[in-house]
């Protein structure tokens, strides 16, 4: 399933037609449509109500970390034109200097930039995008989500020469829309992704106990899975391994020292 994270409805209105999204009857504010695995909450401006959207949407959906992400939405930028989207590659909190890198882990053809989110609005136009609600829902999303699929697309509404005052609702709306197939194509991508770490997720309660202390990226998700398979089908009558493993800081700790004890595993013919 993916989570979109939309400051306001003006922005959201062609995602929201394009994908069938309704209003929840309990959540105004989170449009959902089950058939297409894809749910919206508006969040409205700036990063306390960029996280508590994020909030929201996971405690209502139950999500868990096969769940994508995406926060789209609208930046200046000293130079780029308006109308030119881009894959966020840092953000940064202007006040806290706090940064996140979310990783790609799929193709995009448009361009990566750098992203700064500031408390207030801001016309000191600078050679990084600039918003108010990236920092808030990268700082709540890397709670409850796989880094790989919490992704950003901001798409350029003013710069040096078009300033900020040139923005309406109307003009974010329709650079939504003049850019649908791009956006679509990502979110076709990270619900594929999300489909794969679903459908991979039957390596039993040992992979929930394992993963939930430390950081593991997609790839590494992948091999855990994998050697718990194993684990299970050379082992089957044995206690799982999570206890084993317990004083293992890292996932790479762990994923070295699961397969040092499979290898050592004899085979038992049944």
């Amino acid at each position: 399933m993916l989570h979109i994270v939309c400051a306001l409805k003006p922005e959201a209105r062609p995602l929201l037609d394009h994908f069938s999204l309704r209003p929840l009857p309990d959540e105004p504010r989170i449009y959902h449509n089950a058939d297409a695995h894809i749910s919206l909450t508006l969040s409205g401006i700036g990063k306390s109500a960029a996280a508590g959207a994020v909030g929201r949407t996971h405690e209502y959906f139950d999500a868990d970390r096969s769940h994508a992400w995406l926060n789209l939405g609208i930046a200046g930028h000293a130079d780029l034109p308006v109308g030119q989207m881009a894959i966020i590659k840092k953000v940064t909190d202007a006040a806290s200097g706090q940064t996140w890198f979310p990783s790609r882990v799929f193709p995009v053809t448009i361009p990566a930039h750098d992203l700064l989110t500031l408390d207030e609005p801001g016309s000191d136009y600078r050679e990084e995008l600039f918003d108010m609600e990236c920092a808030g829902f990268f700082r709540a999303v890397s709670d409850v989500a796989t880094l790989e699929l919490a992704q950003a697309l901001k798409i350029v509404s003013d710069n040096a020469d078009t300033p900020l005052d040139s923005v309406n609702p109307a003009l974010a709306g329709r650079l939504v829309q003049q850019n649908l197939p791009v956006i679509e194509n990502i979110i076709d991508q990270l619900l594929t992704l999300s489909e794969l770490l679903r459908d991979l997720n039957d390596a039993g309660p040992d992979y929930n106990a394992i993963v939930r202390q430390r950081h593991f990226t997609v790839s590494q998700q992948h091999q855990l899975r994998s050697v718990l398979r194993k684990w299970r089908a050379l082992q089957p009558g044995d206690k799982g391994p999570a206890e084993s493993v317990a004083g293992k800081k890292t996932a790479t700790e762990v994923l070295h020292y699961l397969q040092a004890e499979l290898n050592k595993a004899p085979i038992r013919l049944t």
